[in-house]
């Protein structure tokens, strides 16, 4: 049996190539091999063979005084998953109607990717699982279950021919812009003190940041005000725009004090309050 050298630790970036539960099996694969290697080494020493003994002496040896090398490792693995499952899980908003529904409105902020609507890049698709917890704090859990079920429906009116659904219908629905109307109404109440809920709603966001990968562009994104007020005014635009120009139409659905605190929402973002 030949001697080889027991090789360095892996790179860091050995774990980005993997995915879901591959991720894992990689780490598995990866910690065999190193403990195979060590053991063709020490084999090699005692004459060409182990005893079942010193087998389990050396594994106990390697879990000890092997293990700590490899904490880089174990690090990025860890963050490499952690970031797959939230992607899953938050840009899962593709088959969660509401969220991705209402994400439409802002999403050209994102960086471009393909079959995504990015474009400009200010803000980052790891604000994801934040926006969505403040949203759901906002307008509080029974009213987004009840938002959830509502575009759930509405996606059964436009199925795509060979599955799936026609979401370029499904934005231009009239009843999913109402609804996010409906709950936008709802957000700019929430914000009668403008500068304390932006604080709260900036710090939901960046406590909640999907992990980035390394190297990446946005590996230290987080949520400023200026970016969150470009991302309340692609929100608002189109209620914003319908105040300006029907305030009776405004009036009538949601009341003179809504209509108030919209306006009043809406001229914050335009001159922030420092």
């Amino acid at each position: 049996m030949s001697t080889r050298r027991p090789p360095s630790p892996p790179a860091p970036q050995a774990a980005e190539s993997t995915t879901d539960p591959q991720c894992c099996q990689g780490v598995g694969t990866t910690m065999v091999g190193h403990f195979a290697t060590r053991l063709e080494v020490e084999a090699a020493k005692a004459g060409g063979s182990l005893t079942a003994a010193q087998i389990h002496a050396l594994a106990q040896r390697f879990v000890e005084s092997e293990q700590p090398r490899f904490k880089t490792y174990y690090r990025r693995a860890w963050d490499d998953c952690t970031r797959m499952r939230e992607a899953l899980r938050w840009e899962g908003a593709r088959d969660k109607p509401f969220e991705r529904i209402l994400m439409r409105r802002f999403a050209h902020l994102f960086p471009p990717r393909s079959g995504d609507d990015g474009g400009e890049g200010i803000l980052s698709r790891r604000m994801i699982p934040g926006f969505h917890m403040a949203i759901d704090k906002m307008i509080g859990p029974t009213l987004f279950d009840q938002c959830a079920r509502r575009c759930a429906a509405i996606l059964e009116h436009h199925p795509r021919e060979g599955g799936g659904h026609d979401w370029r219908a499904i934005h231009a629905d009239p009843d999913a812009r109402m609804l996010i109307d409906d709950v936008l109404m709802v957000v700019a109440h929430y914000f009668s003190d403008f500068r304390k809920r932006r604080a709260w709603f900036v710090t939901m966001v960046n406590s909640h940041l999907a992990p980035a990968r390394a190297g990446a562009r946005d590996e230290h994104w987080q949520l400023s005000e200026s970016a969150f007020a470009a991302l309340m005014r692609a929100l608002f635009s189109d209620l914003g725009a319908l105040a300006h120009a029907d305030p009776a139409r405004v009036r009538s659905r949601w009341g003179d004090a809504a209509h108030e605190a919209l306006c009043r929402f809406i001229l914050h973002l335009e001159r922030p309050v420092a």
